[in-house]
């Protein structure tokens, strides 16, 4: 029953109306259930552990994944509680996104790859339920760092109402959603899931690295291409090519002449338009709305890129 909880509330989370913490609270909680019953039945339906080592054996790993649990919720948290950052900037970006930028109120920033993320809690603790994942957006070697979120969800419609100087706690870095320094980059990412792509080449232009960098960038209007003004000046200290991807250009409103560009959607005929003459020198990242990363996926795959070197990362899980 607790594997089908865990199954059903996660797949229709919304449907139940169950906000974010409370269904990771759910989750956690049920998850415990199933090891610790089913340690409790092995034990006592004991035909294949009458041996005391084998049931000795069995309670400690089962009681190794319920500290997992436990460190997670507990440990963690108290360790990163003389880590805090305060906020030093919201900044209104296009397309109803805003950008959170902290700074570590004491030593060091978080050290972290372009393209992985890392968990934010915005509270005066770092014990809370309130914890959210989002893809560093600032550049690696900035001083800050900085995340952008566009207004969809519980959390994300709220930050713009975070006050300067709120007390934030980070959790990470996690993900491998990073690219190699001895390839080229083709990044394909539409709307808000610019994010993990806005570092790399953050990061990339603060480095000057001579690499090759194609973005395809997916959007539905031009006048809501986030950070588009930003790539334009990425895009003159590096070896960047931008194509914008518009689905929705209006007659009178075409793409400026000194814009690459494309209108409608992203397929496989787009994607080998634009291709790279030695695609196996370059790594390819996704990310963005689930139907436009389907298709990106597979149509790489039936381009001859090798599953190898195709990385996609999924904001909505739940």
């Amino acid at each position: 029953m607790a594997l089908i909880g865990i199954t059903v509330t996660s797949i229709w989370r919304l449907a139940f109306k169950l906000s974010y913490e409370k269904w990771r609270l759910l989750h956690g909680f049920l998850a415990l259930s199933i090891v610790f019953v089913g340690v409790v039945h092995s034990i006592q339906v004991s035909h294949y552990l009458d041996p005391l080592w084998k049931k000795i054996t069995l309670a400690l790993l089962m009681g190794a994944c319920m500290y997992l649990v436990l460190h997670t919720r507990l440990v963690r948290p108290w360790l990163n509680r003389k880590k805090p950052y305060r906020v030093t900037e919201v900044k209104d970006e296009r397309d109803e996104c805003w950008t959170l930028t902290l700074q570590p109120e004491s030593g060091e920033k978080m050290q972290f790859r372009p393209g992985q993320f890392a968990w934010i809690s915005v509270n005066e603790s770092p014990f809370t339920l309130q914890q959210h994942p989002f893809s560093f957006a600032s550049s690696a070697r900035d001083s800050t760092i900085s995340f952008t979120a566009k207004e969809s969800g519980d959390f994300t419609s709220t930050f713009k109402d975070i006050p300067k100087g709120a007390q934030v706690y980070l959790e990470g870095p996690f993900g491998s959603f990073t690219p190699e320094p001895d390839s080229h980059l083709f990044l394909v990412m539409g709307g808000i899931g610019i994010t993990p792509g806005m570092s790399m080449l953050r990061t990339m232009r603060d480095d000057k690295d001579p690499r090759k960098a194609i973005l395809l960038y997916a959007s539905k209007k031009w006048k809501d291409v986030t950070f588009r003004e930003e790539l334009t000046e990425i895009s003159k200290e590096i070896d960047l090519r931008i194509i914008h991807v518009i689905e929705d250009v209006p007659d009178e409103e075409d793409l400026p002449e000194d814009i690459d560009g494309e209108g409608g959607r992203i397929d496989e005929e787009m994607l080998a338009k634009y291709l790279p003459d030695k695609p196996e020198t370059f790594m390819y990242f996704i990310c963005g709305p689930g139907p436009l990363m389907d298709v990106v996926e597979i149509g790489l795959h039936n381009l001859g890129v090798d599953w190898r070197r195709i990385y996609s990362e999924r904001f909505e899980i739940v």
